[in-house]
């Protein structure tokens, strides 16, 4: 069974990053039938970071993190953020759970190459480039399925 759920922030951003994680689930998970994705909306631009993905205690266990102010267009001084934005964050975040997930990535440093052997990587980091890659496609998606053409989410 698949399980996704979201706390913190105001419930139209618990509602839209639901959506997000569910699509994205679909997108990059669809043989995956045990999960458990938990996202936390909280303040992670002290952190400085737009959001994080780890895994959680238990089998097929995980969390992300998404910075609560991120949907808010202009709220955030030097910062691209908006809806935009917050849908991105929310897909780059579930390609690292897909990482996890599949064993693409076991640990912040260690990746599975195309060879199957896992290297150790300290500088050119291959899950961010792999995640910065799947984001954009997989927001454009989102929201060319999800919001009308006024630019007014409808789900």
């Amino acid at each position: 069974m698949i399980i996704i759920e979201t706390t913190g922030g105001i419930k139209e951003d618990r509602n839209l990053a639901k959506n997000v994680m569910d699509f994205c689930v679909k997108k990059l998970l669809s043989r995956h039938r045990n999960l458990h994705i938990q996202c936390i909306i909280r303040n992670t631009l002290k952190e400085n970071a737009y959001g994080f993905c780890y895994k959680d205690i238990g089998y097929k266990s995980y969390i992300i993190e998404i910075d609560r102010r991120l949907s808010r267009d202009g709220i955030i001084e030097g910062v691209d953020d908006g809806i935009d934005a917050f849908i991105s964050t929310v897909c780059h975040e579930m390609v690292h759970v897909m990482q996890n997930a599949t064993k693409s990535m076991v640990s912040t440093h260690s990746w599975r190459c195309k060879d199957g052997k896992y290297r150790r990587f300290s500088k050119k980091e291959p899950w961010e480039t792999e995640a910065y890659a799947l984001q954009g496609p997989l927001a454009k998606e989102f929201i060319e399925n999800n919001f009308n053409r006024q630019g007014i989410y409808v789900n």
